[in-house]
């Protein structure tokens, strides 16, 4: 009976999220910044914005990883919104942003396609795209298919080449079943893991923290997950099987790119793929890779990755960088960052 009962809170927890958001409810206030919605294809989209609009500072958009909310950027907005009007961006199926059960796919072209959308309805003629892993995707594919939408890409850890097998898959493959999913899903939500689930996605950088920002990045997957969606999550976890290739069309993509990558990442064989792929193709492609670096170099890496887009923007960057951290953010070369 115990464990019925717990089963059935645990459900009513998955099923808590909110699937239309038509109040513009947000779940908890910004570290950084002004909660916003605009509406788009009858859709709610929640995004975060900062920075000073004075009419002459460009706009930055910064679209978080899958399962991940705008929060996954709180470590480097504040670096960020000194030189930029930044919108964090809350994608469709993520954080306080409409959550569709069904009519959306979640796939790469389809969030490419509501982003450009918004910037059009919200009057941004163009904006610097900084995009991680399923962001970075889409940012990519933003700039191939809308080039007059992106002044720049900035691209970690995603790519147009798809792997044969990607890591995970029996985690993946649970989402896709409504019950043990949901179960799943509302672990997750509950904050039983969060600890555990923040430990797991850093990594081997995990140990190397202070305890200070740990909290910090605890307390950034703990509000990731309480608005977790089992269908969004599935979905975006086909993402690369079941989106639309672009990998011809992005061939002649004129649009400034720096892609960083990390060669502690679970996923580093997919990310050196990828720029074996822009090293063939798109020679001018700004590739750094760092050392010690895991998936999420926006999360473990903020000022030294902070300091490498304003330099590849021309807006030096070097202030950014203390003493506690001029060793870890050495000059770049096209190859490694120690």
């Amino acid at each position: 009976m115990i464990l019925l009962l717990s089963c059935c809170c645990l459900l009513n927890t998955a099923c808590g999220y909110l699937t239309k958001n038509d109040q513009q409810l947000v779940y908890a206030r910004p570290a950084y910044g002004t909660d916003r919605f605009i509406r788009i294809q009858g859709y709610n989209i929640h995004y975060v914005e900062t920075g000073t609009a004075t009419g002459q500072q460009e706009t930055m958009l910064l679209i978080p990883g899958a399962f991940s909310t705008y929060r996954s950027w709180n470590r480097m907005i504040p670096l960020l919104a000194k030189h930029y009007r930044i919108l964090a961006i809350d994608y469709l199926g993520a954080g306080d942003s409409d959550k569709p059960a069904s009519g959306f796919a979640y796939k790469i072209e389809e969030q490419a396609d509501v982003i450009a959308q918004m910037m059009q309805q919200a009057g941004i003629p163009k904006a610097h795209i900084v995009g991680v892993s399923y962001g970075g995707l889409i940012a990519l594919n933003l700039a191939t298919r809308y080039p007059h939408r992106a002044t720049s890409v900035v691209c970690i850890e995603g790519g147009v080449v798809k792997p044969d097998k990607l890591p995970h898959y029996y985690a993946r493959k649970v989402l896709g079943w409504p019950l043990v999913g949901d179960l799943f899903v509302s672990a997750i939500r509950s904050g039983l893991f969060d600890t555990a689930t923040t430990k797991a996605v850093m990594g081997e950088a995990w140990k190397d923290m202070s305890r200070k920002e740990r909290q910090e990045l605890i307390h950034i997957f703990a509000q990731n997950n309480k608005t977790a969606s089992r269908r969004a999550w599935y979905l975006i976890s086909q993402t690369l099987e079941n989106s639309k290739d672009f990998v011809e069309e992005i061939k002649t993509l004129k649009t400034p790119v720096l892609y960083l990558y990390g060669e502690k990442s679970e996923l580093r064989a997919m990310a050196e793929m990828n720029v074996r792929f822009f090293r063939t193709y798109l020679p001018e492609v700004e590739i750094v890779s760092f050392k010690d670096g895991i998936h999420d170099l926006e999360l473990q890496k903020p000022r030294e990755v902070a300091n490498l887009i304003l330099k590849f923007l021309g807006q030096g960057g070097n202030e950014i960088i203390t003493s506690k951290h001029k060793d870890a953010a050495a000059t770049p070369s096209p190859i490694a960052v120690p």
